[in-house]
């Protein structure tokens, strides 16, 4: 296999740049308060960002779905570690089965464009040796989902407002 690369296409197009944008407003409110963990609501940003508002609302309410899901098995993973004692098998033997629920539920509740973004939340707050509470560590993770996914939103309706707004003035001056 050959890597070639066409220059061509390396212009950025509107989508490119809103999720830019999405990721810098990301970045800015964690920032203003002073919040961590910025990962998972850029990510889900990232991916709520659509090529338009309907697009961006639709798949954030999957990744908020499939994210709470994760969370949810995760919080049940930290319960059965506060029961059992944290050990390596008994996260070798419960990860991959949460694992497993957290796919086939998505799926169940005909949530299958949430199944990577629950996953990917599952094993990231799982899988992490946070300091502190990790029953609250669990929700703040699936919290920062509703930010990023916020602001993909957000940024959506805007711009959809913006173009209207653009698209009504052209129309004014070709009326003239």
């Amino acid at each position: 296999m050959k890597l070639k690369i066409d220059w061509h296409q390396l212009k950025p197009g509107m989508r490119v740049f809103k999720t830019g944008l999405a990721v810098f407003f990301t970045l800015l409110v964690f920032k203003l308060f002073d919040w961590e963990g910025v990962q998972i609501a850029a990510l889900s940003a990232v991916f709520s960002l659509r090529e338009d508002f309907d697009s961006s609302v639709h798949f954030g309410a999957s990744r908020i779905y499939g994210n709470t899901i994760g969370g949810i098995f995760a919080f049940l993973f930290f319960l059965i570690e506060v029961v059992v004692g944290r050990s390596f098998w008994l996260t070798l033997i419960v990860v991959p089965l949460f694992t497993m629920l957290t796919i086939s539920t998505n799926v169940a509740m005909d949530n299958k464009a949430g199944v990577i973004g629950g996953v990917s939340a599952f094993l990231i707050v799982t899988l992490a040796f946070p300091t502190g509470n990790r029953l609250i560590y669990a929700l703040v993770r699936v919290a920062e989902t509703f930010v990023g996914v916020f602001i993909a939103i957000i940024i959506n309706s805007e711009w959809k407002n913006l173009q209207e707004k653009l698209g009504s003035k052209k129309h004014k001056k070709h009326k003239k």
